[in-house]
């Protein structure tokens, strides 16, 4: 088998391990743009841009689709981690081409060759369904005790899945190198990827109806106090 050909069918071994999930593995340049050279799974549903948009910086870079108010924290999260030799974890938003945005969980890190850093790569998933959840969870501090304890574990239960998530694709390292004989350590992480994605709907829907339940009891409770007063 050609260099070419060989090449070819890792792409798309790689494509086909992304394709049943809202995620992407990329490289890019450690530079202001975080210039994109590689990008690998569903860019379109994650950024609202055609992966040839991103990588080169051809329509727009992954700073310039980076929202505004979180370029800074991102920028500074990825240096730290760098610094201190470690991979990072953070979400943030993307802008689309319409202008709406998408949160996302990116874990990354830095690849060196000869003690020199070459680029950057890394996972993003799209993590509208965590965001939300965590939101929902800071807004419940008038529930019952043992309802923000299920709504927590239900809410652990969700960031551990998208954690080992995140760790699985991390580890498929998109060297060309280390695709042709792993091939079927390949088809192990799509299954994960989408056992994964699937219990995530799962929990997600669990916690939509809990929260739906407990505003349902907090409206009934002061139509009774309202009822109480009235009848006073």
């Amino acid at each position: 088998m050609t260099d070419t050909a060989e090449a070819g069918e890792k792409l798309d071994l790689l494509e086909s391990t992304f394709a049943q999930v809202d995620a992407l593995i990329y490289r890019c340049k450690n530079d202001e743009n975080y210039t994109m050279s590689t990008i690998v799974g569903r860019a379109k549903s994650i950024t609202g841009y055609e992966t040839d948009d991103i990588v080169g910086n051809k329509r727009a870079s992954w700073v310039e689709i980076t929202h505004a108010d979180d370029k800074e924290r991102v920028f500074a999260v990825v240096d730290e981690a760098i610094d201190a030799g470690q991979p990072w974890d953070l979400d943030y938003r993307i802008v689309t081409p319409q202008g709406t945005s998408n949160w996302v969980r990116e874990r990354g890190c830095a690849v060196y060759e000869n003690g020199e850093l070459t680029y950057l790569q890394g996972l993003v998933v799209r993590a509208d369904a965590e965001v939300e959840l965590r939101n929902s969870i800071e807004t419940t501090a008038s529930a019952a005790e043992a309802e923000k304890k299920e709504i927590v574990n239900i809410a652990k239960a969700i960031l551990t899945s998208i954690k080992t998530l995140s760790l699985l694709a991390i580890n498929a390292r998109i060297e060309a190198a280390h695709c042709g004989a792993a091939g079927q350590g390949f088809a192990v992480i799509a299954e994960e990827i989408s056992r994964l994605a699937d219990d995530n709907a799962v929990h997600a829907r669990q916690i939509a109806d809990r929260m739906n339940e407990t505003k349902a009891q907090d409206s009934a409770a002061v139509d009774t106090a309202v009822d109480t007063a009235d009848a006073a």
